[in-house]
């Protein structure tokens, strides 16, 4: 009995000193305010554990994932492979981060910065951890991702073209042929090149692409328009012919002397600049400079 006694005398002496003022170890003022989950116990760490810890760095890119602040994400994910791109998590980063840039992708007719982000960050997934988990997945975001760049380069194009900015309109499609010949936005390119160069009066040019079109993409969505619109130009041509065949009507009065020949190799872009002055024609004028805009068939 004596024994028992002297022990409980212990134990709430002991349990008096511990809650004492006296005792009581200083505390931070983080310390003070209280944690309401453990996403917030990790933002609240230690500034050295925050920046340095593999574990604490994802456990915070993931708390902004499901929060849905993906670009907060995008920074935590970047900075673990940059601190431990051998981790075991690495591949897993690696691509929660183009998930994240995949998150922030908007319309159409929005800046595709994201789009391409996606696919550089899905690309070097596949590149530097060849055989993850998450390979087929990247192999699909890829895919949306360059039908996605295709699509906006076609929309912007179509813009130009409406604006009648036709060099404008020409860069953007033919950059679909260059960089997406595998998509089928291709078809649509070459359509949309044919009615270009059409109404710059290159009607070589948009038969090749709506030849390329009809002979390339039978399944095309848009090949009925490109049947009518080569359908317009053979029969544009047709009648060119016959009208130059046949005989030009006697005139009685005199015509205007004819002005000095220009380069066959001029190009579109030419400006009136350009062209080399004349010391005059017959009537002893000055040639007239004609301005040809992209908008004006001379």
């Amino acid at each position: 009995m004596r024994v028992y006694v002297s022990l409980t005398a212990s134990v709430l002496a002991g349990l008096l000193v511990g809650c004492s003022p006296a005792s009581k170890a200083p505390q931070s003022k983080d310390a003070a305010i209280p944690v309401p989950d453990a996403d917030e116990q990790v933002l609240k760490s230690d500034p050295i554990e925050r920046n340095y810890d593999p574990h604490v760095i994802m456990k915070r890119a993931e708390a902004f994932f499901e929060k849905e602040d993906y670009a907060e994400a995008v920074v935590e994910y970047q900075h673990f492979l940059d601190l431990h791109k051998a981790h075991l998590l690495a591949p897993y980063a690696q691509y929660r981060l183009g998930l994240s840039h995949y998150k922030q992708v908007t319309t159409l007719d929005r800046d595709p910065e994201h789009v391409r982000q996606t696919i550089d960050a899905m690309e070097k997934l596949l590149k530097e951890y060849p055989g993850s988990a998450y390979e087929l997945d990247a192999h699909a975001r890829i895919k949306e991702g360059r039908a996605h760049l295709a699509a906006y380069e076609i929309y912007v194009g179509k813009h130009y073209y409406r604006q009648a900015a036709y060099l404008a309109a020409l860069h953007r499609f033919e950059r679909v042929l260059a960089q997406y010949p595998d998509l089928d936005d291709s078809a649509e390119a070459h359509y949309y090149l044919a009615k270009t160069y059409k109404d710059l009066g290159a009607q070589e040019r948009a038969v090749e692409h709506l030849s390329v079109l009809l002979t390339h993409y039978p399944k095309a969505k848009i090949r009925k328009e490109g049947q009518a619109l080569l359908a317009s130009l053979n029969g544009k041509a047709a009648s060119m012919l016959v009208t130059a065949d046949a005989p030009s009507p006697p005139s009685t009065t005199s015509l205007p002397a004819p002005l000095p020949p220009l380069s066959q190799t001029r190009s579109l872009s030419m400006n009136p600049a350009d062209i080399l002055p004349s010391n005059g024609n017959g009537n002893g004028h000055k040639p007239t400079i004609i301005d040809c805009g992209l908008n004006v068939l001379c």
